[in-house]
């Protein structure tokens, strides 16, 4: 966390909470989406998708911090992936921020890297060396090398031997904060009474089941959907919502059959009673910026 706020990220934390994330971080150039793990095998595979999925949904970078797998502890200057989802240390992570990226993945067993095959063709040529000339002298074969000016990726050890035998760095940076395909026209229908009320407001929807929040509906600036009952449990719910929404600019709610305030933490709470009311999703807007506004008073 340090780090992150060393390099200009707002940062909310949710450690302990169970959820596929620990940790919300958004400077002005990225959103990233960070879960914790001693054991990055520990991910369950619907954490995993959950995780993925929330970073698609708010065009954040969703990536995972550990130490070590089952069977071997992480290389630094190397990245991961379970579930499409990168893994690094914590030395890797806080060497990116300082823009130094791994050039490594973890592959099937091996530790590969993609090769700037059109700068190894290029300096190829200025050498005037053939494909067979080329694979003598590291002891390739010139199909192998072939492959690699295609785009193919190698190891580790064979693109070091490019480089040492060329005098040329061809081993391309690992972005892990690429961002997943910004999900469009996702809708979800939501298996809960009061979510589906919303949604038949026409409020299209992701739905979650391993975040603070149930759903997150894709209008304009976003909406972080909490449901919640009783005087113990809305007011937790209501500060992750807000600890979430505060990072990343977005409005947030609680649905509930029954409350006896209208806002809670700055976090609008619309009753059951309140959706009866309605028939359009203007009108919750409405309804949620003149909450927000009463809060502020």
């Amino acid at each position: 966390m340090d780090s992150l706020r060393k390099h200009f990220f707002e940062v909310s934390t949710f450690l302990g909470s169970n959820t596929c994330f620990d940790i919300i971080a958004k400077s002005n150039e990225k959103t990233l989406l960070v879960k914790i793990y001693e054991n990055i095998d520990s991910i369950r595979k619907e954490q995993g998708e959950e995780l993925k999925k929330l970073g698609q949904v708010l065009n954040a970078s969703a990536l995972m911090i550990g130490k070590k797998t089952k069977v071997f502890q992480l290389k630094h200057n190397t990245v991961y992936y379970r579930y499409d989802v990168p893994a690094i240390t914590i030395e890797t992570f806080e060497r990116i921020l300082e823009n130094e990226n791994p050039k490594a993945k973890y592959f099937k067993g091996k530790y590969i890297v993609d090769i700037d095959f059109e700068n190894l063709k290029k300096k190829r040529n200025e050498l005037e060396l053939s494909l067979n000339e080329l694979g003598e002298r590291i002891g390739l074969a010139a199909e192998t090398l072939h492959r690699f000016e295609k785009g193919g990726s190698t190891s580790l050890e064979t693109a070091k031997k490019l480089e040492k035998e060329l005098d040329e760095d061809f081993a391309l940076d690992v972005d892990i904060f690429r961002h997943q395909p910004l999900m469009k026209g996702i809708d979800e229908i939501p298996d809960e009474r009061l979510l589906e009320k919303i949604h038949n407001l026409g409020l299209k929807m992701a739905v979650f089941k391993h975040t603070p929040f149930k759903a997150y509906g894709t209008s304009e600036h976003g909406i972080f959907i909490g449901t919640g009952k009783g005087k113990t449990d809305i007011p937790k719910k209501a500060l992750e919502l807000k600890k979430a929404s505060a990072i990343v600019k977005n409005d947030s709610i609680i649905v509930t059959k029954e409350y006896k305030y209208e806002t809670l933490h700055g976090v609008p709470i619309i009753e059951e009673s309140d959706l009866d009311t309605i028939s359009k999703l203007k009108d919750l807007k409405k309804m949620i910026k003149e909450r927000e506004k009463t809060n502020e008073k």
